[in-house]
C-alpha cells in the first residue's frame, strides 16, 4: 500500500494509523492521548491532519490508511487549530510555566520550592524536563493561552502505596484508564462524573488498595504529565545515567531500565523493548528494587561472632575463620542450603564448592518440589521427553488456557498479560481452583475444587474426554489401553463427591478439550508443593496428551530452572532443607552453609552457622559468620527464566561496602583451603566451564547475550510419548469439631535473598502480606472477627499467629495463609515457623482451630 504524506510517497502495511505510518517515516505529528500499546482513543484532537478529499480535520491516532490517501501534517490552519485546541487542555492545568518566555533559563533543579502541597507551575512539579505537556507545547511553540484558567481544586491523593494522584494536573487523556483495563485486566480505575467535572477516579472514591489496582505503575508510566508520580522520585533530579538489568524478583525475567544519579540508583521502570515484558512490570520490579539495594538490613561488611556479638573484620579474616572451621568437619558432617536466586555461575561454584571443597552431598536446591521437578518425573517415568521450554508469546495465541495450582496475576504476572490477550482475542480460560483469583471474572468456566481433589479432577475430564471421542483409533498414544483402565477405579457419579465440581461442568471443560483447538495447560507451583505432586503431575501430562495439548510448567523464583538444570544435568542426589534440618536435629549436621534463609529452629544443634547472604534476617543473627553478598545490580550473572529463555543480567552499580559475589566468595575459600580449579575471575570464566561441563548449556555465551542472541536452553528430544496409568491420591484431612476449618499455606516469593520485602516496604505490605489470614467474612462474624484482628490458628502440630485480612474469595470453612522459605519472625514478633503439614508441602489443607490473639 502506498500513502503520501506532506508530499512524500510511503509504502506501508494496512490496518494502521496515519500517526504510527508517520511515526515510523520520521513524520512529528504532537499527540497526548494515543500510545503505541493502547487502542486508539482520539481523546486529545492534538493530532489532526488534512487529507486529501475528505472534510473537516480526523485524528490521525484513529484514522487509518487507505491506497492513494494523501495526506497533510503540517499547515498555518493545522497549526493554528492545533494551538487553539492546546490553549483549552492548558485552562485545566497549571500553565505559566509552560508559556514563560524566561522558562529556559531556569535552574535545572529548584529542590526547595519543589517541596509543596500543590504543583502551580512545572519547576514546582517532579515531572518537569521529563514531561510530554511540555514536548508539545515546545513543539507547537505556544507562547500563550487566550482563555481563563480554572483550577479544579482537587484533593491530593496520597493515602495509597508508591504514587500520589494529582488530579489537578490531569489532562483526561485516558491512558491510565486504559492501560488498566486494556492491558492488565484490572479495571482499578475508571472516568467519573461528566462534562466540568469529569476527573478519574475509583468507585465510590475508595483507595486503590481496596479497588482491585496490582500497582504495576504502568498509569505512572504512560501518564504524559505529572499527575501520576512515583512517590520516591518525587524530590528527586533527574537522572545522569541509565542501565539495563534483569528482574530478581519472580521467574519472569523482566528487563527493567535503571535509572542512576552520581553512581546511586533513584528508580526502574520496565524497559519498553524488553523481550519477555514489552514495557510493563509488576509491583515489585516496578517499586521495590531500591529498597532491596540501599536496604538498613544490608550486610556491607564481613562479620564473626565473639562473646555473642558481632565484630566487623576484613575479609581475609574471615575466610580464614571460615576455612579453618570447615577443615575440622567431615563432609557428611557439612550441609549447604542453595538459593533460587543465584545466577547460574552462582549456583554452578556453590555446587563444586559443596562436592570438591567441602566433600558433602547434603546440597538443599530451591528447584526440588517444583513444577520443573514434577514434569520431568512424570516424563522419565514414562520413557518420554522433558519438555519444559516455551515462547511466552504463544499464549497469547492460544484458543483454550487451563490454569491450576497458581494465581498467575501475583505470581507470573506478564504470563498473564498474555493469558488476558488470548481471552480478548477469543480464547476460553478455564480456572481450576479452590479459591477465587482477579482473573476469574474472565474464565469461561471456574471449577472450583476441594482443597486436595486436583488428581480426581484430571482423572474425571480424561474419563469424560475420552467418552466425547468417538473412535478409540483416534487415539494414537503408547499406554492408552493401561491409561482407560485406570479410570474404571473412579464413577462419573462420584465426581460432586470427591471434587465439589459437579458433573455437567466437568463434561462441558471435557468437550471444549475434545473438540476444540489444542489447549495450553498452565501448571503452577500450588500442585507442586503437595504430598501429591507426583500424581498431580502425571495426572495434568496425561491429561495434556489426551488433549494433544501443551504443558508449560510454572517455577516461583528467578532462576528455578536455571538452578533445576543444573541439578539435573549433574545426576548427583540432592537433599532438602527439611531433610537438613531434620539430621540437625539429629546431630548429624555440625555444620550448616546458608546462602538463603531456612527458617532454623531456636533448637539447632549445628556447631558452627555460615550464612552468606546480602541481608541480615533471623537465621542471619543465629550465625557464628556472616559473609555479605552483593546484589544482582551490583554482579552479573546468567539466568534461565520460566520460559528456558537465557538470559544475562548485568551489574549496574558498583557494590555497596565490602560485598562481593557468591562465586567469588567460594573461588576465596577454595583457595584457602588448598582446593585447585577456582581461579575465576568473573562471570564469563564460569559460564565457559559450565558449557564445557553441561550439554544443555553448550550453546550459551556471554558475547552471544550480550549482542541479545535469543538463547533457550537445550532439551532432549528423543523418546515417544506415552500415557501412564492414572493414580488418585486424596491430600486433604477430614475436619472435626475440634478442628473445624481446613487450612492451605500458599507459596510465597515476596522476598530478596533472605528479605522479606513486605516487612521492608510498608507500602508493599498493604498489599501482599504473608502475616495475613484470610477468611471468609461469614465465617469471621460467626466467630466475633473482625478485619486485622489478631489470631491464633492451630492444627494437631503446631500453631501459628497472624492478622484477620477478611476475603471474599474464599469459601467458608476454608482459611489460607501464605508462607515464604526465608519468613520466621515478622516485625511484629509473631512466629510463622509452622511444623503443620510435619514435611515440606505447604499445599496441603490441614484441619485447624482459629482463636483471637493478643
Amino acid at each position: 500500500m502506498k500513502v503520501i504524506i506532506d508530499g512524500e510517497t510511503i509504502e506501508t502495511e494496512s490496518q494502521r494509523t496515519i500517526l504510527e505510518v508517520a511515526r515510523d517515516n520520521g513524520v512529528y505529528i504532537p499527540s497526548l492521548c494515543d500510545h503505541e500499546e493502547l487502542s486508539p482513543f482520539t481523546g486529545c484532537r492534538i493530532c489532526l491532519v488534512e487529507i486529501k478529499g475528505r472534510k473537516g480535520y480526523p485524528p490521525s491516532c484513529g484514522t487509518y490508511v487507505e491506497e492513494g490517501m494523501e495526506i497533510v501534517t503540517d499547515s498555518a490552519k493545522l497549526i493554528k487549530l492545533r494551538k487553539n485546541i492546546l490553549e483549552l487542555i492548558l485552562t485545566e492545568h497549571p500553565n505559566a510555566c509552560l508559556i514563560c518566555a524566561e522558562k529556559d533559563d531556569c535552574d535545572e533543579y529548584k529542590s526547595t520550592i519543589r517541596k509543596v502541597g500543590e504543583v502551580t507551575g512545572c519547576v514546582l512539579c517532579s515531572n518537569n524536563r521529563r514531561c510530554e505537556l511540555q514536548d508539545v507545547v515546545d513543539a507547537l511553540k505556544l507562547e500563550k493561552v487566550s482563555f481563563p484558567s480554572v483550577y479544579r481544586g482537587f484533593d491530593i491523593k496520597r493515602r495509597d502505596p508508591f504514587f500520589d494522584r494529582n488530579y489537578n494536573l490531569c489532562i483526561l487523556c485516558g491512558r491510565c484508564v486504559r492501560v488498566c483495563h486494556e492491558l492488565r485486566g484490572a479495571s482499578a480505575i475508571a472516568f467519573v462524573s461528566r462534562g466540568p467535572n469529569e476527573v478519574i477516579g475509583t468507585v465510590l472514591d475508595k483507595p486503590l488498595v481496596e479497588s482491585g489496582c496490582q500497582f504495576c505503575g504502568a498509569c505512572v508510566d504512560v501518564c504524559p504529565t505529572g499527575s501520576l508520580v512515583e512517590r520516591g522520585l518525587k524530590y528527586e533530579s533527574l537522572p545522569d545515567g541509565e542501565a539495563k538489568t534483569i528482574c530478581p524478583l519472580c521467574s519472569m525475567g523482566c528487563e527493567l531500565d535503571v535509572w542512576l544519579k552520581d553512581g546511586r540508583i533513584l528508580s526502574t521502570s520496565p524497559s519498553s523493548n524488553g523481550s519477555i515484558n514489552h514495557g510493563q512490570a509488576c509491583v515489585k520490579g516496578r517499586f521495590l528494587v531500591k529498597d532491596i539495594v540501599y536496604s538498613a538490613q544490608r550486610v556491607l561488611s564481613p562479620l564473626i561472632k565473639r562473646k555473642g556479638e558481632f565484630e566487623e573484620v576484613s575479609w581475609d579474616e574471615a575466610l580464614d575463620y571460615v576455612a579453618h572451621k570447615l577443615k575440622s568437619y567431615k563432609g557428611k558432617e557439612i550441609a549447604l542450603v542453595e538459593s533460587s536466586q543465584l545466577a547460574c555461575e552462582d549456583g554452578f561454584v556453590a555446587r563444586k564448592f559443596a562436592k570438591d571443597v567441602l566433600k558433602t552431598k547434603n546440597i538443599d536446591t530451591r528447584s526440588l518440589f517444583s513444577p520443573y521437578e514434577d514434569c520431568h518425573w512424570a516424563a522419565q517415568e514414562s520413557g518420554s521427553p522433558t519438555k519444559l521450554n516455551f515462547d511466552i508469546k504463544d499464549i497469547s495465541e492460544a484458543d483454550t488456557i487451563v490454569l491450576v495450582g497458581s494465581d498467575i496475576v501475583k505470581s507470573h504476572p506478564i504470563i498473564w498479560l498474555e493469558v488476558l490477550k488470548a481471552v480478548k482475542n477469543g480464547a476460553k480460560l478455564i480456572v481450576v481452583s479452590s479459591t477465587e483469583f482477579l482473573l476469574n471474572r474472565f474464565a469461561w468456566r471456574w471449577l472450583r475444587i476441594k482443597p486436595g481433589s486436583e488428581s480426581f479432577v484430571f482423572g474425571f475430564l480424561a474419563k469424560f474426554l475420552l467418552q466425547g471421542i468417538e473412535a478409540k483409533e483416534s487415539i494414537d498414544i503408547e499406554g492408552y489401553d493401561g491409561f482407560v483402565k485406570s479410570l474404571e477405579k473412579i464413577r462419573s457419579s462420584d465426581a460432586v463427591k470427591l471434587t465439589g465440581v459437579d458433573e455437567e461442568s466437568l463434561k462441558q471443560v471435557s468437550g471444549l478439550l475434545a473438540n476444540g483447538q489444542p489447549a495450553m495447560f498452565l501448571f503452577g507451583a500450588g500442585l507442586a508443593q503437595s504430598p501429591s505432586d507426583a500424581t498431580n503431575a502425571s495426572a495434568i501430562r496425561n491429561l495434556a496428551l489426551l488433549s494433544k495439548s501443551r504443558l508449560l510448567p510454572l517455577g516461583l523464583e528467578c532462576n528455578h530452572r536455571g538452578l533445576f538444570e543444573l541439578a539435573e544435568s549433574s545426576s548427583e542426589r540432592t537433599v532438602t532443607k527439611d531433610q537438613v534440618l531434620q539430621w540437625d536435629s539429629g546431630g548429624n549436621i555440625k555444620a550448616l552453609y546458608l546462602l538463603a534463609s531456612a527458617a532454623i529452629p531456636k533448637t539447632m544443634r549445628a556447631e558452627f552457622l555460615v550464612v552468606q547472604s546480602s541481608h541480615v534476617d533471623e537465621d542471619a543473627k543465629k550465625a557464628d559468620v556472616i559473609l555479605p553478598v552483593a546484589t544482582f545490580a551490583e554482579t552479573g550473572g546468567t539466568f534461565v527464566n520460566v520460559e528456558g529463555r537465557v538470559q544475562m543480567s548485568n551489574r549496574v552499580i558498583d557494590p555497596l561496602g565490602d560485598a562481593k559475589p557468591d562465586w567469588w566468595i567460594f573461588s576465596q575459600l577454595a583457595r584457602k583451603m588448598k582446593v585447585k580449579g577456582f581461579d575465576y575471575k568473573k562471570p564469563a570464566d564460569i559460564l565457559k566451564e559450565i558449557r564445557q561441563v553441561f550439554p544443555r548449556f553448550a550453546k550459551i555465551s556471554s558475547s552471544s547475550l550480550e549482542k541479545g542472541k535469543e538463547i533457550f536452553i537445550k532439551e532432549e528430544e528423543k523418546g515417544a510419548e506415552r500415557l501412564d496409568p492414572m493414580k488418585f491420591n486424596w491430600t486433604g484431612l477430614e475436619t472435626s469439631k475440634k478442628y473445624p476449618f481446613e487450612m492451605i499455606l500458599r507459596p510465597n516469593i515476596d522476598y530478596y535473598r533472605n528479605l522479606s520485602l513486605s516487612l521492608e516496604n510498608r507500602g508493599f505490605a498493604a498489599i501482599q502480606n504473608s502475616l495475613w489470614i484470610r477468611m471468609n467474612p461469614a465465617d469471621a462474624e460467626k466467630l466475633g472477627f473482625k478485619n486485622e484482628d489478631p489470631l491464633i490458628v492451630e492444627s494437631s502440630s503446631g500453631k501459628m499467629e497472624g492478622v484477620l485480612k477478611l476475603s471474599g474469595s474464599l469459601p467458608q470453612g476454608l482459611v489460607e495463609s501464605q508462607i515464604a522459605w526465608n519468613e520466621d519472625v515478622h516485625v511484629s514478633g509473631l512466629s510463622l515457623a509452622f511444623p503443620f503439614s510435619k514435611g515440606y508441602y505447604p499445599q496441603e489443607p490441614i484441619p485447624v482451630k482459629i482463636k483471637r490473639g493478643k
